[in-house]
């Protein structure tokens, strides 16, 4: 499903490398749980999949597709098979609940048929539905969440990258998201997640496999 093959990443050559020969390996369906401290490459990893970020060298393939070979024309397309949640919500301040998910549709280039539909029962499935006529601005950083996940899976991805999900987030609404991303895994999804939070790593461990990048070999 994803394969990392002998990735090199290095933003400043006084730090040294972030990722220094790394390779992986993540089958279709698998929850993997992304940890490490601040540097250790979480979000690098994330936006490489993403293709936001390219590795120095090295190669990617998701879902087939291999990544050094798409161009910048290509992205778009790309992404639609790949959903995204980050810690920063990046929601459209301008536009309601219903309208974000609406542009995201328009923007992505997927099916607008029953969009209508497709968007309710996604917010509803995220527990976020009677919402739907709000501004970001009125919801709380959980529900904004919420509203993040119904925009990453709106287009049924294979994929589902989160990077720090719940970086913002009080207890119980990281709980909340958390279930929502076991929730898309138990549909078929492929989670990648990136997350400073050992605690819900521990709680997570039965469900997912955890990939720890502070003891990861950095050169194999």
């Amino acid at each position: 499903m994803i394969d990392l093959i002998d990735i090199h990443k290095t933003y400043d050559e006084t730090e040294g490398p972030v990722f220094d020969g790394f390779s992986a390996h993540i089958e279709r369906g698998e929850f993997i749980l992304v940890v490490g401290k601040s540097g250790s490459g979480k979000s690098t990893l994330i936006k490489m999949l993403l293709k936001e970020v390219e590795p120095d060298s090295g190669k990617i393939i998701v879902d087939g597709n291999d990544l050094s070979k798409i161009t910048r024309n290509q992205i778009p397309v790309y992404r639609r098979g790949i959903g995204v949640v980050f810690q920063d919500f990046r929601l459209f301040d301008d536009y309601t609940v219903y309208g974000n998910l609406e542009l995201v549709l328009s923007i992505t280039g997927g099916s607008m048929k029953d969009s209508e539909q497709r968007i309710t029962n996604i917010l509803k499935l995220m527990g976020v539905d009677r919402l739907y006529k709000r501004y970001p601005k009125e919801l709380s950083g959980g529900e904004k969440q919420k509203v993040c996940m119904a925009r990453a899976l709106i287009n049924s991805p294979s994929v589902l990258l989160a990077d720090e999900p719940t970086g913002n987030l009080d207890p119980s609404s990281s709980a909340e998201i958390f279930k929502l991303l076991e929730l898309a895994h138990r549909h078929g999804t492929t989670v990648v997640m990136a997350t400073h939070d050992l605690a819900t790593a521990d709680r997570l461990s039965t469900t997912c496999r955890r990939v720890d990048l502070d003891f990861m070999p950095k050169s194999i």
